[in-house]
């Protein structure tokens, strides 16, 4: 036999609505006991969700019958702070039987006791809460909080964990060397699966990219004189390995097509290109043209229109003197700017 809720008034325990909570504390039970006490003062949002939970519960079976169990609204409290809190069930278990303030809201007065609880009681009658039916509790609370406070919504307040992992200097190393082993793994699976030769010496090449790095890693960690200068050739001999590796694998994923895993080695392999003049669609990938069609870049270095938009700048008009935007306009016109910044470049 289950009830909806103690509907009795009792003389040591008040009504949900009238319970006293200490709004001054600021752990996390208090805004979900405090959207409990809204919800249970809407009848029809409270009818609803027990209807749910009672579905949840009883299923077929009459609430009437049966020996005497958890009534909907303790079995909804508790599911919510559970939820909300992030708790097991032993600290749940806890709170249930010492909290004062949650006992009471759950309708069990300062004079009761026969209510117990243990961590399996909890269990067996939570998990009977289907999926549909927390996401209701959930979405209820959140609508009454908003509903409460309008403005919380624009707030929000993210948390993170830091996980404990192998980082170590040199990174750049160490992420190329893992790149090319997961490549290569998946290379030699891929060309297996479509009969494609060239990957024959994975392991060799495997091998020849822990050794660089690891070259590198102890350079790094002795260090000594010039050590920066005994790096360059180890990381050259990497890029070298690693760009010809990069571009073997995308010509085995242009020759798989659509089969297996071409589409992980593509997408892997397609932003591994430098950034050089090479490939300007690293960046956009179209360039930009005026209505001529030429590419706007040929505008910005032309040394007659860097002249004109040098002229027409409010900004030049106002801070520099005469003599000297005359000079800077007759040197933009030789192109010395562009030789200049070419200069500095290298």
């Amino acid at each position: 036999m289950r009830l909806r809720y103690q509907e009795q008034p009792r003389l040591d325990c008040p009504e949900v609505s009238r319970v006293v909570l200490n709004l001054k504390c600021r752990d996390e039970i208090i805004p979900i006991l405090q959207a409990l006490q809204h919800v249970y003062e809407d009848a029809p949002s409270r009818r609803q969700l027990l209807d749910s939970v009672g579905k949840d519960v009883c299923g077929g079976c009459s609430r009437k019958l049966g020996r005497k169990g958890l009534d909907y609204w303790s079995i909804t409290v508790l599911a919510a702070v559970r939820l909300g809190c992030n708790l097991d069930y032993d600290k749940l278990q806890n709170l249930a039987e010492e909290h004062r303030t949650l006992r009471l809201m759950m309708g069990i007065g300062d004079w009761d006791e026969d209510t117990s609880f243990n961590w399996r009681r909890i269990h067996d009658n939570v998990c009977l809460l289907q999926p549909a039916t927390i996401d209701a509790l959930s979405q209820a609370l959140v609508a009454e909080g908003h509903r409460t406070e309008p403005e919380a919504a624009k707030k929000v307040r993210g948390d993170s964990f830091v996980a404990e992992t192998n980082i170590h200097w040199p990174t750049e190393s160490s992420l190329i060397r893992d790149g090319l082993r997961k490549i290569l793994v998946l290379g030699l699976t891929l060309a297996a699966a479509i009969g494609q030769r060239g990957w024959r010496q994975h392991a060799h090449l495997l091998t020849k990219a822990n050794r660089l790095a690891r070259d590198i890693d102890r350079l790094a960690a002795k260090k000594g004189p010039h050590y920066e200068q005994r790096l360059k050739p180890k990381y050259r001999e990497l890029l070298k390995l690693s760009g010809k590796l990069t571009q073997r694998a995308r010509r085995l994923a242009a020759a798989a097509g659509s089969h297996g895993d071409a589409a992980t080695l593509d997408e892997w392999t397609r932003g591994a290109a430098p950034l050089d003049d090479d490939h300007p669609g690293r960046i956009l990938a179209r360039v930009p043209a005026d209505e001529h069609g030429d590419p706007t870049y040929r505008t910005w270095m032309s040394p007659r229109d860097l002249r004109g938009r040098f002229e027409a700048s409010t900004f030049v008009r106002d801070i520099w003197p005469p003599e000297l935007r005359r000079r800077s306009a007759d040197r933009a016109q030789d192109g010395q700017f562009a030789r200049a910044l070419r200069h500095q470049s290298r």
